[in-house]
């Protein structure tokens, strides 16, 4: 009769799976030993154990074909075993062949299927594999938000458990995000944590996919030196794709560096490499990176062919189908997970389970309140096609912090004057948006009823039907709630202005000029303080920016710090002889890309008008 338990045969494969970084020789050798072992005494636990190590040795020197089959022998019992720690491995590392092929979908399944298990039998290291590995998916897809998080998860689970090796997986995994969001000296600061490590511990295997990570960096910031003397080290002792990659990388680099001919050895070799690998992605790689290296010789002809062999070997791996059933299968994961919860909070308890359902009941109907909310903003936000000529000579940059916005726009003709304004009102998301509101009514009361065209008598009445729709009294300890504003009135060749904290910018002949706005609040001010009216002088071809705090306010970049104004009017400098929907646009993507990963802090608003 087959034995339940070996402690022995348990121990080693438990020791050899530890160690499967360091030496894959000793523990290919040493696992082979313990499978014939258990295979002797018809042990299929010890069977299980002993086929995912030599699968795990044989995957990490990218010999897939290998690693599948003991890995489909290790699969025979954990499959029929998920209380195991094994099956949730199984899980991983078949995941990890999956996405060397660029399989993504299946990884995903079995990606989300490790972590949910992983959790599920509180296999904590596996739980941390499982993050870092979710977050590598995300990374692929160009979710860096996702990814980030997962890769955090997964950094603070394994120092937890004082797992100097996976945690030098993960600082290297960290580094890679923080290089797609061009954030250089983080990138670099975790890759060389990593890299200590590595070296420190003797990971042989894993230290060349640190050196490909710096190289990568240092490529990305044009320090080529250290880029080529980065990726020549990763091409020594790695496995295959490691070498693949680093070779490529070194091969933009000689490009960049006008050694074309040297460029185009390496290339071929990693072509070779790569349908060694059978892998769609590193060939597509490949034939993409030749395609460059042949403009730059100035070969049409070879760049084409290259071109259209990367466009053929894509197709098999990123089409805009696949792209759709990955997010299918992550909805599908969230709702499996909401379903199970709701169900375990039945089973637990049946008046847990009816606050759940009242909570439920409550959110939904806060959401759909919310947004009809929104529905109500944007229905009373003025449509510039109402204005002749008014699209085509303005644009405004609208991203609200939450579903609806505190920040607003305005803009009338009246008598053939051209009225514009930009409003932050107290506080963002419902708050701040019932002030928008208000703010929009009144003055479309104050200007289009009442026709008021005076910019500081506009801002006194504005300020006065905001007192009395909230009845302040002026007491030290009431809420000064109201709004900043900038508003100005085009009337031929001048234009007047008046501004509560919000400045006026104007550029003209690539010079820009700052008009101070009243340090007042439109909303309760003393009794004496008045608001005053600029008289400015307009030429044709002119441009005027309006906007609230949001943009020069957000935190970012690489040293999280805040956007400020001064970087506002060099970008704006920069980009005013654009056409106005490119500045828009221009805008929208500088503002992106300074956020980052960072949580956007305040509704952003800014508005720009040619003359």
């Amino acid at each position: 009769m087959p034995p339940t338990r070996s402690p022995r045969i348990d121990t080693t494969n438990e020791l050899l799976w530890q160690k499967r970084y360091t030496d894959f020789e000793a523990v290919a050798r040493k696992s082979a030993i313990n499978l014939r072992q258990a295979e002797k005494m018809k042990y299929p636990r010890g069977i299980a154990g002993a086929s995912l190590n030599i699968a795990a040795v044989n995957f990490l020197q990218s010999r897939n074909k290998i690693a599948l089959r003991y890995l489909a022998k290790a699969f025979r019992w954990f499959r029929n075993n998920r209380l195991e720690k094994g099956y949730v491995r199984s899980l991983l590392l078949k995941g990890s062949i999956f996405e060397s092929f660029g399989y993504y979908e299946q990884t995903l399944k079995l990606w989300h299927e490790a972590w949910k298990t992983s959790r599920e039998i509180n296999d904590i290291e596996s739980e941390g594999e499982a993050c870092s590995q979710l977050g590598l998916i995300y990374l692929r897809l160009s979710n860096f938000q996702k990814s980030f998080e997962f890769f955090i998860k997964g950094l603070k689970i394994r120092e937890s458990l004082k797992d100097e090796n996976a945690m030098a997986s993960s600082l290297n995994r960290i580094g890679m995000v923080l290089r797609q969001l061009k954030q250089y000296d983080q990138s670099l600061e975790y890759y060389f944590r990593s890299l200590e490590i590595r070296k420190k511990n003797a990971q042989k295997a894993a230290i060349p996919w640190t050196f490909l990570g710096i190289a990568s960096t240092y490529e990305e910031m044009a320090r080529n030196p250290e880029a080529i003397e980065y990726y020549e080290m990763g091409m020594e002792g790695g496995d295959k794709r490691c070498t693949l990659q680093c070779m490529i990388g070194a091969a933009r680099v000689f490009g960049q560096m006008h050694n074309s001919a040297g460029a185009e050895m390496l290339l071929k070799e990693s072509l070779k490499l790569a349908r060694e690998l059978k892998s769609s992605a590193l060939i597509a790689e490949t034939y993409f990176a030749l395609a460059a290296n042949y403009e730059i010789m100035t070969e049409p002809g070879k760049a084409l062919a290259s071109f259209k062999q990367y466009l053929k070997a894509k197709e098999s791996f990123n089409s805009s189908e696949i792209q759709s059933r990955l997010s299918n299968i992550e909805v599908t994961h969230a709702i499996e997970k909401s379903e199970q919860e709701k169900e375990i909070y039945r089973l637990k308890h049946v008046e847990l389970k009816k606050a759940y359902d009242l909570i439920e009941e409550k959110n939904m109907d806060i959401t759909a309140n919310i947004q009809y909310a929104t529905r109500i903003q944007q229905a009373m936000l003025p449509d510039m096609k109402n204005i002749k000529g008014l699209e085509r000579r303005s644009f405004v940059l609208y991203i609200p912090k939450d579903v609806v916005s505190g920040d607003f726009y305005w803009f009338a003709r009246v008598d053939k004057k051209l009225v514009i304004a930009a409003a932050d009102c107290t506080g963002h998301g419902v708050p701040g948006a019932l002030m928008s509101m208000l703010g929009i009514s009144f003055l479309e009361e104050i200007v289009n009823t009442r026709k008021i065209t005076d910019t500081s008598i506009i801002l006194e009445e504005l300020g006065r039907e905001v007192v009395r729709a909230l009845h302040q009294k002026g007491d030290r300890q009431e809420a000064r709630d109201g709004m900043d504003i900038a508003l100005c009135i085009l009337d031929k060749n001048t234009m007047q202005y008046s501004g509560a904290h919000n400045n006026l910018y104007l550029i003209r002949n690539n010079g820009l000029t700052e008009y101070k706005a009243d340090w007042l609040t439109v909303g309760f001010n003393e009794p004496d303080k008045r608001f005053s009216r600029q008289i400015i002088r307009t030429l044709p071809g002119d441009i005027i920016y309006l906007f609230s705090d949001g943009y020069a306010d957000q935190f970012g970049g690489p040293d999280r710090k805040k956007f400020r104004y001064s970087n506002l009017k060099s970008l704006l400098l920069r980009i005013h002889d654009k056409p106005m929907r490119d500045q828009k646009k221009a805008l929208e993507k500088e503002f992106y890309k300074w956020k980052g990963i960072h949580p956007q802090i305040d509704d952003v608003l800014i508005m720009g008008y040619r003359i």
